[in-house]
């Protein structure tokens, strides 16, 4: 049928993605306000500096750096034994 075919596949991949940016620009503020990070003085913490993690695999977070450029870059996950094994 004409007409009933939808938007284009571009289109939506194009909406589906502005959607997962806004998602990860609002992120920091909501992280401030909603999580509890021990050890941390919360009210001093510049949303500038909060790590927005988008993914994880294996040994490494996928992490959102915003700024001129949204980015997605690679880091290390250094610490997770910490918390596991009671280090």
């Amino acid at each position: 049928m004409k007409g009933s075919e939808g938007p284009p596949a571009a289109t939506v991949a194009e909406r589906t993605e502005e959607k997962e940016e806004k998602k990860l620009h609002d992120m920091r503020k909501r992280a401030r306000d909603i999580f509890w990070w021990p050890f941390t003085q919360h009210e001093i913490v510049p949303i500038e500096n909060i790590t927005v993690i988008d993914s994880r695999y294996g040994e490494k977070f996928a992490v959102h750096k915003a700024g001129n450029y949204d980015l997605i870059t690679q880091q290390f996950d250094a610490c997770a034994s910490w918390w596991t094994h009671g280090t």
